[in-house]
């Protein structure tokens, strides 16, 4: 029996194993399957996070078009979002405020919110940048209001000699090696003249250059050198800009040995260049071209980190790069020493040409044109004073304007005074570009204060936001122009008031009168002239003439003093002799 039993024995030990194994194949099988559908769940998950997010960016870049196409002036921005659809999903975009206040140039923030299948992502952008209209600024070292030129070449074949001073760059691959070296300084303006202020930008544009040629997409930023001596016959390649990795010195060398500034061999004369001495993949490269005339390279992308401070300004490293079995002969550019012209007549130095986008309220540099820039002395078009004592007297046919603030509700003088701007022409004669406004100082002459206080005094120039009529009368009625209530004149007993008496205006646009040296007031000042400076104002008047929706509708500017000084001032309507010179102007300087 025994026996009989022994076979079954082993039949279930031979089946154990099998079972285990199945067992354990099933429970694998089991957690592969449960791992997998978590799996595929967190991949649902995170497409549907991704998809959110896509959107989400896309509202902030949505909500961002729509402040920057209303632009620096506008009270509408969108500070509530709908839904709005976007590849499947939703996304919901608004900004902090509705317009900007306080003078700022930024928004507190934009906001957006994505969703895609129960999925939501919200992004925020904060210290938003709105833009005044693109313009573009042509900067070229050596030209009046310009940065000081700033580039050198180097030789290998004179490797601690420096040529800083020389009036051409020189280029060569063959019999000896020369690269060139150049800096546009974008922080270093003259004294006086503005330079990029935090958040300017380079932006490619769509349009026509040079003139005759096919419209297209157009570079931030594009380098300009002036070939005028090709190297010899057969030379060909390219010539690469390179970004150079850290400082280094120009110099006024031309061709002798130096301890203090750049050679082939060291940045400044003593320190060695790091090998390479420039970043390893060009920012931008053109075929080599033996053949007298101007040549550019799309510094776009180098332009935006410089003014970004994503990247240092070191300025370019021009690299020739000959093609096989070729090579570049010695080749020069003008540098920024050079006195030489092209073709036209025009200067031959190296410029950078950017197309740039500016902060609200920002001052733009002054723009290179070629020719000397142009200053003009507008006399005012319009101009009387308003008082609160006589409130619906009209007095813009007085020989006289003036500031008074002799305290209570019903001593108050103030003057309204309006330039003509568009004598000034638009685009610039000598480049086709759009006018540039470089300065503008406002000056009025005080002739007398019959209520002196000692005190010291403010006289601040405030932007009126209305328009207002200047009138005819001397303080006799009835009113046909401005008076403290009115702004302007219709028809007999019928007037447009001022939104606010005394004159509507932006109160935070206010401008501090100096003495004609620059100085605050003295505190027994009587007689003199009173100056601001209104560059940003005029530039924003002169912007909406160029396109109405930029900048802001030219209503002059409202004046009023802080104390009890009573400052008598020339109008335009004054006869006498001595004050022919006296009468309010406004001093332009323009590009």
């Amino acid at each position: 029996m025994s026996a009989a039993l022994r076979p079954v024995r082993m039949t279930g030990f031979t089946l154990l194993p099998v079972i285990l194994a199945m067992s354990l194949i099933a429970a694998i099988a089991f957690l592969l399957n449960r791992d997998n559908g978590v799996n595929a769940r967190m991949i649902a998950n995170r497409s549907d996070l991704d998809r959110a997010r896509y959107a989400a960016e896309a509202g902030l870049q949505a909500v961002n078009s729509v402040i920057q196409g209303k632009g620096c002036t506008a009270t509408d921005y969108p500070t509530s979002g709908g839904l709005v659809s976007f590849g499947g999903a939703t996304y919901s975009a608004y900004a902090s405020k509705n317009k900007l206040v306080g003078g700022s140039n930024q928004l507190g923030f934009i906001t957006s919110t994505g969703t895609y299948n129960g999925a939501s992502v919200t992004l925020t952008r904060n210290n938003v940048y709105v833009y005044q209209s693109p313009m573009t600024i042509i900067v070229r070292p050596g030209d009046s209001l310009q940065p000081a030129g700033y580039d050198t070449y180097v030789d290998s074949g004179s490797p601690t000699s420096n040529f800083g001073g020389k009036t051409v760059l020189k280029l060569a691959t063959a019999p000896t090696t020369y690269q060139a070296l150049l800096k546009f300084n974008l922080a270093a303006f003259p004294p006086g003249s503005p330079s990029f202020p935090p958040g300017s930008r380079a932006i490619p544009w769509y349009g026509v250059d040079p003139p005759g040629t096919l419209a297209k997409l157009q570079p931030g930023a594009k380098l300009s050198l002036y070939l005028s001596s090709p190297g010899s016959a057969g030379s060909s390649g390219s010539v690469n800009a390179q970004l150079i990795t850290q400082n280094w010195v120009a110099g006024t060398g031309g061709g002798a040995v130096s301890t203090t500034s750049a050679t082939w061999n060291t940045s400044d004369g003593t320190n060695a260049w790091p090998s390479p001495p420039y970043a390893p993949v060009p920012v931008a490269s053109i075929p080599y071209t033996d053949v007298v005339g101007w040549y550019d390279w799309d510094l776009t992308n180098a332009a935006a980190a410089w003014l970004s401070g994503v990247y240092p300004n070191n300025g370019i490293w021009l690299v020739a790069s000959p093609a096989s079995g070729s090579s570049i002969g010695n080749t020069d550019y003008a540098s920024s020493d050079s006195t030489a012209t092209d073709t036209l007549g025009k200067s031959a130095r190296p410029k950078l040409t950017l197309n740039t986008l500016l902060p609200c309220g920002a001052t733009a540099p002054p723009s290179a044109s070629g020719t000397p820039a142009t200053t003009t002395t507008l006399i005012t078009t319009k101009d009387t004073f308003i008082c609160c004592s006589t409130n619906n007297f009209n007095e813009g046919g007085y020989s006289a304007i003036g500031v008074w603030n002799g305290g209570g509700s019903s001593n108050i003088s103030r003057s309204l005074v309006q330039f003509d701007l568009t004598s000034i022409p638009t685009t610039n004669s000598a480049t086709g570009a759009p006018t540039q406004i470089v300065s503008a100082t406002m000056k009025l002459y005080s002739f007398d204060n019959n209520t002196q206080t000692g005190l010291a005094k403010t006289v601040t120039a405030y932007r009126v936001t209305q328009p207002w009529d200047e009138g005819t009368k001397s303080g006799n009625g009835p009113a046909n122009g401005a008076t403290w209530n009115y702004a302007q004149f219709v028809k007999a007993n019928n007037y447009i008031f001022w939104t606010n008496p005394g004159g509507t205006y932006d109160a935070t646009s206010g401008v501090t009168g100096t003495d004609d040296s620059g100085n605050p007031l003295p505190t027994n000042f009587a007689i003199g002239w009173v100056k601001w400076d209104v560059t940003p104002l005029v530039q924003n008047w002169f912007a909406n003439m160029q396109d109405w929706g930029q900048g802001y509708v030219n209503n002059g500017v409202l004046i009023m003093i802080d104390t009890a000084d009573n400052l008598h001032i020339v109008s335009r309507e004054n006869t006498d002799a001595q004050y022919v010179g006296f009468k309010p102007q406004l001093i332009v300087t323009y590009q």
